[in-house]
């Protein structure tokens, strides 16, 4: 009995190992970074940048990524750093080919240094998240804060990935943000392409005032929506990651859109920091302007929550064009799925694992899906010692920040959230070429 115990715990332990094997090889390693660096001018602007305490080595943290690929130019990897700390002289950059004397990538300003320096209001003051749309757009959100000092109203800008140039600026309304407010996530909705691009809709999480706004791009006005499932959950207000602990109450933060449906209607799912449970609401009714310009509150049971829940408090989340809704779980270091198609109730049994991995998937801040020239869906991932920032335990002389990607038919493979009805390319991840780097900074992942 005792050799058979014995034989069977060799047997376990080799199929999870070759099943995390399997795992981290579905998802590749692009870039990764012990501090992040920056493409300053030239050394002495460096120096000078750290004497004026406008870049202080080893405190800028990134939340946020996004990719582009550009037909003649080749793609480019979007990073954002919020300045809810001192010392960040970038807060929106793209990574570029070069590396730092310690092997750290270096980043440069998107669109350049003048948009990121601080001191007026036109330029951009701290963004947490910004998206790449369907119309060659990056939309960057901008919270106007220097750590917990609102220096500048809000915004929210488009520019153009052709040109790098600004699109359009707005700026948000005095009575929808309030003192606390912090607008950290955003969802483009397009509809349309070409002259119907015009045609957006972009919605934004309030984390810390619980609160979502709807921005309406054609008409260029926004409006403000509340509701009892934007706040936190007390009960999921500690967060435990790899042997730290700390304490945050945020609200909500998670955001993704379904694909389109038949009767041209959308789902925002939606879900607060603290907490461990889904909701969604038709994006018909939040696109209503006339439901919610004079009352926020309005149809509050147009909001639902699924019953069941995950098995941790999740930060970034995003759902693919066949209806699979990816979120990372901060307790189980791991990236989850769930099949909205197959498994209508979210939670639960119907939510699987395709990645637990300790040391690269410590809290995924960043997730974006993106589809690639040929048809294929990626997942795109940001990773960051975030709690250890929050403990107080962060050391330089470790990796703390990394971005990978993966092919989402080869990351579902095998699990329930691979339904009949989805494209199964089973192509080897392996055969790509992650060192082939095509200028403007990032190696073009997405073929």
């Amino acid at each position: 009995m005792k050799l058979e115990s014995t034989l069977l715990l060799r047997i376990i332990i080799s199929l999870i190992s070759l099943k995390t094997c399997a795992s981290i090889e579905r998802l590749k390693g692009i870039y990764s970074w012990k501090a992040l660096e920056f493409a300053f001018p030239n050394y002495h602007a460096r120096e000078l940048a750290i004497r004026d305490g406008r870049f202080i080595p080893g405190a800028p943290i990134p939340i946020d990524v996004d990719f582009y690929h550009r037909a003649r130019h080749g793609s480019v990897v979007f990073i954002s750093i919020p300045r809810f700390q001192n010392g960040i002289p970038v807060t929106l950059g793209y990574v570029t080919d070069s590396v730092s004397a310690d092997g750290n990538p270096i980043i440069a300003p998107y669109p350049n240094w003048e948009w990121n320096q601080l001191g007026h209001c036109d330029a951009i003051t701290s963004v947490y998240r910004m998206q790449v749309d369907s119309c060659d757009r990056l939309w960057v959100l901008d919270t106007g804060k220097l750590g917990d000092k609102q220096v500048c109203r809000p915004q929210l800008l488009s520019f153009s990935l052709l040109t790098n140039k600004l699109l359009s600026q707005y700026k948000f309304p005095r009575d929808q943000f309030k003192e606390e407010s912090l607008f950290v996530t955003l969802s483009v909705d397009i509809r349309g392409t070409g002259d119907n691009c015009r045609d957006a809709f972009v919605y934004i999480a309030d984390v810390t005032e619980y609160g979502l706004l709807v921005y309406d791009h054609h008409n260029s006005r926004s409006w403000r929506i509340t509701n009892n499932l934007f706040y936190p959950y007390p009960p999921h207000g500690t967060f435990h990651i790899k042997g730290d602990t700390f304490d945050l109450m945020d609200g909500i933060l998670g955001l993704a859109l379904s694909p389109i449906k038949e009767d041209g209607d959308r789902i925002l799912y939606f879900h607060s920091l603290a907490s461990r449970v889904e909701s969604w609401v038709p994006t018909s009714v939040i696109r209503n302007y006339s439901l919610f310009h004079e009352h926020s509150d309005a149809v509050p049971r147009s909001f639902h929550t699924f019953v069941m829940e995950r098995s941790s408090q999740s930060a970034a989340e995003a759902m693919d064009n066949n209806g699979v809704l990816f979120f990372g779980l901060l307790s189980d270091l791991a990236i989850g799925c769930w099949n909205s198609i197959t498994h209508p109730e979210y939670g639960g049994t119907n939510t699987e694992f395709v990645i637990v991995e300790p040391n690269t998937l410590q809290f995924p801040s960043g997730l974006k899906i993106i589809t690639a020239k040929n048809g294929r869906q990626e997942m795109w991932v940001l990773t960051s010692s975030f709690q250890k920032y929050m403990a107080d335990t962060m050391s330089s002389n470790e990796t703390n920040f990394r971005i990978q990607a993966g092919y989402v038919d080869e990351l579902i493979r095998g699990t329930k959230c691979n339904g009949a009805h989805l494209n199964s390319n089973l192509n080897n991840l392996n055969n790509l070429n992650l060192n082939n780097n095509h200028g403007y900074g990032a190696p073009l992942f997405a073929k």
